[in-house]
């Protein structure tokens, strides 16, 4: 189950990604200046997660999904930023 969970994490990023343009113009600001870091490697999925969270853009998982740590998925990470470099590009 620890993939489905590191799904739920990259899923939960790509959430926030999609919907961007309908965050107050604050939250847009700093969820852009965070992705971006993850888009070019400065930080990694954990990282971005935690901080993200730590910034109240992400909901909190259950106190159950937060002690397994999300298995690396190289692939699914690289589509990942890739979304992000495409959806914030122009801002």
């Amino acid at each position: 189950m620890v993939f489905t969970e590191a799904l739920t994490v990259m899923e939960q990023i790509e959430q926030l990604v999609e919907r961007l343009e309908s965050l107050g113009e604050k939250e847009r600001t700093k969820a852009s200046a965070i992705l971006k870091k993850y888009a070019k490697g400065e930080m990694n999925i954990e990282e971005v997660h935690y901080t993200l969270l730590d910034e109240g853009l992400i909901p909190m998982p259950a106190r159950c999904t937060m002690y397994n740590k999300p298995k690396h998925n190289p692939e699914a990470e690289e589509d990942l930023r890739c979304l992000i470099k495409e959806k914030i590009s122009g801002h």
